[in-house]
Protein backbone atom coordinates (compact mmCIF):
# COMPACT_ATOMS: atom_id res chain seq x y z
CA UNK A 1 0.00 0.00 0.00
CA UNK A 2 1.65 3.42 -0.88
CA UNK A 3 -0.56 6.08 -0.53
CA UNK A 4 0.70 9.70 -1.67
CA UNK A 5 0.49 12.17 1.18
CA UNK A 6 1.04 15.50 0.08
CA UNK A 7 2.08 18.49 2.53
CA UNK A 8 -0.03 21.74 3.36
CA UNK A 9 3.34 24.01 4.42
CA UNK A 10 1.06 26.83 6.25
CA UNK A 11 1.30 27.49 9.28
CA UNK A 12 -2.31 27.22 9.70
CA UNK A 13 -5.54 26.68 11.60
CA UNK A 14 -7.70 23.62 10.76
CA UNK A 15 -10.86 23.53 8.89
CA UNK A 16 -13.01 24.34 11.58
CA UNK A 17 -16.06 26.99 12.06
CA UNK A 18 -17.48 28.07 15.26
CA UNK A 19 -19.04 24.43 16.81
CA UNK A 20 -22.35 27.10 16.94
CA UNK A 21 -22.84 26.95 12.81
CA UNK A 22 -24.47 23.86 12.50
CA UNK A 23 -22.79 21.80 9.70
CA UNK A 24 -23.68 21.61 5.58
CA UNK A 25 -25.13 18.39 4.74
CA UNK A 26 -22.24 15.52 4.11
CA UNK A 27 -23.54 14.73 0.18
CA UNK A 28 -24.02 18.71 -0.52
CA UNK A 29 -21.46 20.35 -3.42
CA UNK A 30 -21.57 23.82 -2.68
CA UNK A 31 -20.53 26.84 -5.26
CA UNK A 32 -18.45 30.17 -4.71
CA UNK A 33 -20.82 32.73 -3.30
CA UNK A 34 -18.64 35.63 -2.87
CA UNK A 35 -15.00 36.06 -2.50
CA UNK A 36 -12.91 39.18 -2.34
CA UNK A 37 -8.82 38.80 -2.81
CA UNK A 38 -7.12 41.68 -2.13
CA UNK A 39 -3.09 42.37 -1.52
CA UNK A 40 -1.61 41.31 1.35
CA UNK A 41 0.40 44.46 3.67
CA UNK A 42 4.06 43.71 4.24
CA UNK A 43 4.15 43.05 7.88
CA UNK A 44 0.85 40.75 7.99
CA UNK A 45 1.98 37.04 9.02
CA UNK A 46 0.53 33.73 7.01
CA UNK A 47 -2.97 32.64 8.48
CA UNK A 48 -5.77 30.62 7.37
CA UNK A 49 -8.99 29.97 8.82
CA UNK A 50 -12.57 29.72 9.14
CA UNK A 51 -14.86 31.89 10.77
CA UNK A 52 -18.28 31.09 10.87
CA UNK A 53 -18.95 29.96 7.43
CA UNK A 54 -16.11 31.84 5.20
CA UNK A 55 -12.70 31.23 4.63
CA UNK A 56 -10.53 33.73 5.39
CA UNK A 57 -6.69 34.09 4.25
CA UNK A 58 -4.11 36.36 5.01
CA UNK A 59 -0.03 36.75 3.72
CA UNK A 60 -1.05 33.63 1.29
CA UNK A 61 0.76 33.49 -2.00
CA UNK A 62 -1.62 31.18 -5.39
CA UNK A 63 0.79 28.80 -4.29
CA UNK A 64 -0.18 28.25 -1.08
CA UNK A 65 -4.00 28.54 -1.94
CA UNK A 66 -3.16 25.76 -4.50
CA UNK A 67 -1.36 23.61 -1.51
CA UNK A 68 -4.53 24.11 0.62
CA UNK A 69 -6.89 23.40 -2.47
CA UNK A 70 -5.67 20.04 -3.84
CA UNK A 71 -3.79 18.86 -0.46
CA UNK A 72 -0.46 18.90 -2.50
CA UNK A 73 2.85 19.86 -1.59
CA UNK A 74 4.86 22.82 -3.11
CA UNK A 75 7.11 20.23 -5.09
CA UNK A 76 4.15 18.90 -6.53
CA UNK A 77 3.33 21.94 -8.43
CA UNK A 78 4.89 22.75 -11.52
CA UNK A 79 5.67 25.76 -14.01
CA UNK A 80 3.90 28.37 -11.91
CA UNK A 81 5.17 31.77 -12.46
CA UNK A 82 7.31 33.67 -9.78
CA UNK A 83 5.02 35.98 -8.72
CA UNK A 84 2.89 33.12 -8.04
CA UNK A 85 4.99 32.38 -5.16
CA UNK A 86 6.26 35.60 -4.30
CA UNK A 87 3.09 37.77 -4.01
CA UNK A 88 0.81 37.43 -0.83
CA UNK A 89 -3.01 37.74 -1.04
CA UNK A 90 -5.69 38.18 1.55
CA UNK A 91 -8.68 35.83 0.56
CA UNK A 92 -12.00 36.21 2.14
CA UNK A 93 -14.78 32.61 0.41
CA UNK A 94 -18.27 32.28 1.03
CA UNK A 95 -19.86 29.24 0.14
CA UNK A 96 -23.24 29.87 -2.02
CA UNK A 97 -25.00 27.21 0.63
CA UNK A 98 -26.07 27.57 4.86
CA UNK A 99 -23.90 25.75 7.32
CA UNK A 100 -20.36 24.67 8.12
CA UNK A 101 -18.22 23.09 5.24
CA UNK A 102 -16.34 20.22 5.94
CA UNK A 103 -13.01 20.42 4.79
CA UNK A 104 -13.25 18.87 1.68
CA UNK A 105 -16.10 20.95 0.50
CA UNK A 106 -14.18 23.98 1.30
CA UNK A 107 -11.76 22.74 -0.60
CA UNK A 108 -13.96 22.07 -3.90
CA UNK A 109 -15.32 26.13 -3.15
CA UNK A 110 -11.64 26.91 -3.03
CA UNK A 111 -10.77 25.10 -6.29
CA UNK A 112 -13.44 27.30 -7.94
CA UNK A 113 -12.27 30.43 -6.70
CA UNK A 114 -8.72 30.06 -8.45
CA UNK A 115 -10.60 29.03 -11.46
CA UNK A 116 -12.81 32.08 -11.70
CA UNK A 117 -10.77 34.53 -10.43
CA UNK A 118 -7.05 33.17 -11.13
CA UNK A 119 -7.73 31.72 -14.37
CA UNK A 120 -5.96 28.44 -13.52
CA UNK A 121 -5.77 25.50 -15.46
CA UNK A 122 -3.29 22.60 -15.23
CA UNK A 123 -2.52 18.83 -16.00
CA UNK A 124 -1.40 15.78 -14.19
CA UNK A 125 1.48 14.57 -15.21
CA UNK A 126 3.67 11.75 -12.93
CA UNK A 127 7.08 12.57 -12.43
CA UNK A 128 9.92 11.82 -9.87
CA UNK A 129 10.10 13.71 -7.11
CA UNK A 130 12.33 13.38 -3.58
CA UNK A 131 10.06 11.91 -0.83
CA UNK A 132 9.85 10.77 2.39
CA UNK A 133 8.69 7.10 2.72
CA UNK A 134 7.17 6.53 6.13
CA UNK A 135 7.84 3.07 7.07
CA UNK A 136 8.07 1.08 10.28
CA UNK A 137 11.33 1.16 12.57
CA UNK A 138 13.33 -1.47 13.84
CA UNK A 139 11.30 -3.14 16.28
CA UNK A 140 7.98 -2.33 15.01
CA UNK A 141 5.38 0.39 15.40
CA UNK A 142 4.21 1.56 18.57
CA UNK A 143 0.50 2.77 17.74
CA UNK A 144 -2.45 3.11 20.12
CA UNK A 145 -5.23 2.17 18.70
CA UNK A 146 -7.90 4.54 18.75
CA UNK A 147 -9.87 5.28 21.66
CA UNK A 148 -12.85 6.67 19.60
CA UNK A 149 -12.50 3.45 17.09
CA UNK A 150 -16.25 2.44 16.97
CA UNK A 151 -17.97 5.50 18.15
CA UNK A 152 -20.19 7.99 16.30
CA UNK A 153 -17.20 10.29 15.45
CA UNK A 154 -15.29 9.53 12.33
CA UNK A 155 -13.22 12.38 12.15
CA UNK A 156 -9.57 12.79 13.06
CA UNK A 157 -8.70 15.42 15.83
CA UNK A 158 -5.50 17.68 16.41
CA UNK A 159 -3.55 19.80 18.92
CA UNK A 160 -0.43 21.27 18.14
CA UNK A 161 2.08 23.89 20.09
CA UNK A 162 5.75 23.59 18.43
CA UNK A 163 7.06 20.54 19.75
CA UNK A 164 4.07 18.77 20.59
CA UNK A 165 1.72 17.05 18.06
CA UNK A 166 -1.30 14.91 19.72
CA UNK A 167 -3.67 13.52 16.91
CA UNK A 168 -6.78 11.37 17.68
CA UNK A 169 -8.50 8.94 15.69
CA UNK A 170 -6.43 8.80 12.48
CA UNK A 171 -4.95 6.77 9.97
CA UNK A 172 -1.20 6.56 9.15
CA UNK A 173 -2.00 8.82 6.14
CA UNK A 174 -4.01 11.25 7.87
CA UNK A 175 -1.77 11.74 10.79
CA UNK A 176 1.50 12.16 8.22
CA UNK A 177 -1.14 14.91 6.25
CA UNK A 178 -2.01 16.68 9.50
CA UNK A 179 1.68 16.36 10.60
CA UNK A 180 2.98 18.10 7.36
CA UNK A 181 0.11 20.66 7.17
CA UNK A 182 1.26 22.42 10.63
CA UNK A 183 4.78 21.24 10.98
CA UNK A 184 7.08 22.19 7.79
CA UNK A 185 8.95 19.41 5.73
CA UNK A 186 10.91 19.20 2.72
CA UNK A 187 9.13 17.15 0.64
CA UNK A 188 5.85 15.09 -0.11
CA UNK A 189 5.33 11.93 2.40
CA UNK A 190 4.70 8.38 0.92
CA UNK A 191 3.06 5.64 3.09
CA UNK A 192 4.71 2.87 2.73
CA UNK A 193 3.42 0.90 6.31
CA UNK A 194 0.43 -1.07 4.64
CA UNK A 195 -0.62 -0.69 8.25
CA UNK A 196 -4.67 -0.07 8.26
CA UNK A 197 -6.78 1.22 10.72
CA UNK A 198 -7.26 4.28 12.99
CA UNK A 199 -4.30 5.27 15.74
CA UNK A 200 -4.07 8.02 18.61
CA UNK A 201 -0.86 9.68 18.13
CA UNK A 202 1.45 11.91 20.85
CA UNK A 203 4.75 13.49 19.25
CA UNK A 204 6.89 15.71 21.83
CA UNK A 205 10.16 16.76 20.11
CA UNK A 206 12.56 20.28 20.11
CA UNK A 207 12.02 21.84 16.89
CA UNK A 208 14.05 23.89 14.91
CA UNK A 209 13.51 27.36 13.22
CA UNK A 210 12.64 25.61 10.03
CA UNK A 211 9.94 24.41 11.16
CA UNK A 212 6.15 25.55 11.00
CA UNK A 213 7.43 27.85 8.17
CA UNK A 214 9.08 30.26 10.47
CA UNK A 215 5.70 31.05 12.01
CA UNK A 216 4.65 28.89 15.05
CA UNK A 217 1.26 28.49 16.52
CA UNK A 218 1.87 29.68 19.91
CA UNK A 219 4.83 29.09 22.44
CA UNK A 220 8.17 26.56 21.31
CA UNK A 221 8.56 23.69 23.53
CA UNK A 222 11.87 24.35 25.49
CA UNK A 223 12.19 21.36 26.67
CA UNK A 224 15.53 20.24 26.57
CA UNK A 225 15.43 16.53 26.73
CA UNK A 226 12.97 16.20 23.74
CA UNK A 227 14.91 14.34 20.31
CA UNK A 228 14.47 15.75 17.05
CA UNK A 229 11.10 15.47 15.20
CA UNK A 230 12.78 12.60 13.46
CA UNK A 231 14.29 10.63 16.51
CA UNK A 232 10.58 11.26 18.15
CA UNK A 233 8.75 9.96 15.66
CA UNK A 234 11.19 6.66 15.38
CA UNK A 235 11.38 6.61 19.57
CA UNK A 236 7.58 7.28 20.21
CA UNK A 237 5.76 6.08 17.24
CA UNK A 238 8.46 3.23 16.25
CA UNK A 239 7.92 4.63 12.62
CA UNK A 240 10.74 6.79 10.70
CA UNK A 241 11.09 8.37 7.71
CA UNK A 242 13.69 7.49 4.61
CA UNK A 243 14.42 10.05 1.82
CA UNK A 244 14.06 8.48 -1.44
CA UNK A 245 13.08 9.28 -4.82
CA UNK A 246 10.12 7.65 -6.53
CA UNK A 247 7.01 9.04 -9.61
CA UNK A 248 4.43 11.04 -7.88
CA UNK A 249 1.51 13.21 -9.11
CA UNK A 250 2.35 16.68 -10.28
CA UNK A 251 0.15 19.58 -11.39
CA UNK A 252 1.65 21.39 -14.10
CA UNK A 253 -0.30 24.94 -14.75
CA UNK A 254 -1.03 25.68 -18.23
CA UNK A 255 -2.54 29.12 -17.52
CA UNK A 256 -2.74 31.15 -14.98
CA UNK A 257 -3.45 35.01 -14.10
CA UNK A 258 -3.50 37.24 -11.30
CA UNK A 259 -6.63 37.73 -9.59
CA UNK A 260 -9.29 39.79 -11.69
CA UNK A 261 -10.92 42.87 -9.09
CA UNK A 262 -13.09 42.08 -6.88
Amino acid sequence: MRTLVAAVLLSVMPFCGAQSVPPMAADAKPGLDVATIKPSQADEERVVAVQGTRLVTKATSLVDLMMLAYSVHSLQIADAPDWAKAEKFDVVMQPNLPGRASTAQMRSVMEQLLAARFDLSFHHERRELPVYRIVPAKGGPKLTPASTEGKATNTAGIGITPGQMTVTNATLPEFASLMQRYVRLDRPIVDHTGIAGKYDYKLVWTPDFSQFDGNPPGPVNNDAGAPTLYTAIQEQLGLKLEAAKEPADVMVIDRVMKPSDN
